[in-house]
């Protein structure tokens, strides 16, 4: 026998058929979503997370940059505009195995052979060992210092860019020979090293060996802050660095940021938030070092303020937005 529907009112309310409650929630839907529509139409309504302009009125607009602003220590800059490029290239980009390298067009056109422009001062593994020219040319500088200050140990550059394939095989072979998490401590996932760059070198023993920086190589250690460079993964970091102590693998950030890296005792990643601590519209940061006396400020996006007759680098964070580097002593 059939069950009959009950219309009778119940101790708890009044019982509506399914189909009767479907046809309201339709009906309810179609309301909601005419409101939504009118709102857009007519500009009214309230913004998620925020009260909206009242009906017949607009949002209020941002006041647009000034096209000239002089900076605190007294530079005239114009505003421009650098294109989302420019958040991913340059000396202070920040790479790690949370923050991806945005490889460029072409990339290896623009690199030099080590082996083909070093000087007699150092050795190369190999002609495939490649850089970029401004961190080339700083190198050269530095392994001549190294030199001239009378060390007897020569140092060989055992390995410079890298392409992802080559990587991916590193990580692959350092897993197989020393286990997996072995390989996460001391290489950097594929796309992820800073290898990639064409900013970094390893530097080793004539014996094959990892240069370790002690004895005659503590120089280096001790000095390459004042031609650019910076010991990259040091010991006290790996939690920030992802990376354990490596005393062979060295960054070129440029002066004067390596120099103020190391008087702050940060690596990079502490060092690019340090960064925004000097946006366009703040105090700026001044780093005063043997190599001259530089400003800097921080801009979010690619849009930012550059001098109109001063010597200076733009460098992107690879992050979200770009860092201006002016010379204030000349």
């Amino acid at each position: 026998m059939k069950k009959k529907l009950n219309y009778r009112r119940r101790r708890r309310g009044v019982y509506i058929p399914p189909l009767f409650k479907l046809l309201a929630l339709l009906l309810a839907a179609a309301g909601a979503f005419a409101w939504v529509r009118y709102g857009r139409e007519t500009g009214g309504g309230q913004a998620v997370g925020g009260i909206g302009p009242e009906p017949g009125q607009s949002a209020p607009s941002q006041e647009p940059l000034p096209e000239k602003i002089t900076t605190p220590a007294g530079v005239a800059c114009t505003l421009t505009r650098l294109g989302e490029d420019a958040v991913y290239t340059g000396s202070l980009i920040l790479v790690n195995n949370w923050t991806r390298f945005h490889f460029p067009d072409n990339q290896e056109a623009s690199l030099s052979c080590i082996l083909e422009e070093r000087t007699d001062s150092y050795f190369v593994r190999d002609s495939t060992v490649l850089l970029l020219p401004e961190a080339l040319q700083a190198l050269n500088d530095m392994m001549d210092g190294f030199k001239a200050q009378g060390s007897r140990k020569s140092v060989q550059i055992v390995a410079g860019h890298r392409t992802t394939e080559y990587q991916q095989h590193l990580f692959d072979q350092s897993a197989e020979r020393n286990g997996l998490e072995h390989a996460k401590k001391y290489v950097a996932q594929p796309g992820c090293s800073e290898h990639h760059t064409g900013l970094v070198v390893d530097m080793g023993t004539m014996d094959g060996e990892f240069m370790e920086s002690s004895g005659d190589y503590a120089w280096l250690t001790e000095n390459c802050q004042n031609y650019g460079w910076v010991v990259r993964y040091e010991t006290g970091k790996e939690e920030l660095t992802g990376i354990w102590d490596e005393p062979w693998h060295f960054r070129y950030v440029g002066v004067p940021h390596a120099v103020e890296m190391v008087r702050q005792g940060y690596c990079l990643e502490e060092y690019i938030d340090y960064l925004k601590q000097f946006p366009l519209d703040g105090d700026h940061l001044i780093i005063d070092c043997a190599a001259g006396k530089y400003e800097v400020w921080y801009a979010q996006g690619d849009e930012t303020y550059l001098p109109d007759d001063r010597l200076y680098t733009v460098s992107g964070n690879n992050v979200d937005g770009v860092i201006v580097t002016c010379r204030i002593d000349s």
